[in-house]
């Protein structure tokens, strides 16, 4: 029997529906995460414990979060500058390649210095309180109309 490869218009409608359907960035986990990130903000008191916590190390949780910061400018310049600027949707081939591993390393020591930061006041639970945070505003992130 031979098997046709070619698909009609019709065929290619209901897949192209289907591809539709499944973009949306609106789901379970987005939303388990979100909420799961809203509640351990609420139950950890981070923002009071990042401000007003004698026990954080401020020199660390500064240089860790201006390396996240660094991270962000990154992430903004390729996307929303390259690809929605300057009219450049294929923005994987710009003219600065070392930019991804200098943000890549950015987050990652931004990261290990904001949790050796927050260490004293939470311990083990810094590193599961902070990816819940993490995961939380990445989620939201892909919610953006951008």
């Amino acid at each position: 029997a031979v098997v046709s490869t070619q698909s009609t218009g019709d065929e290619r409608a209901a897949i192209d529906a289907v591809i539709a359907r499944n973009k949306s960035t609106l789901s379970i986990s987005t939303v388990g995460w979100m909420v799961s990130a809203l509640m351990v903000f609420n139950y950890t008191d981070f923002l009071n414990v990042l401000v007003y916590d004698g026990r954080v190390n401020r020199g660390l949780l500064k240089i860790g979060s201006s390396l996240v910061g660094v991270n962000l400018l990154v992430g903004v310049y390729l996307v929303v500058y390259l690809s929605y600027i300057r009219n450049k949707p294929d923005w994987t081939n710009h003219t600065h390649p070392a930019l991804i591993p200098v943000a890549t390393l950015c987050a990652c020591v931004g990261l290990v210095l904001c949790t050796v930061a927050l260490w004293p006041v939470w311990g083990f639970l810094t590193l599961p309180i902070l990816f819940t945070l993490f995961m939380g505003l990445v989620m939201l992130a892909t919610l953006l109309p951008v």
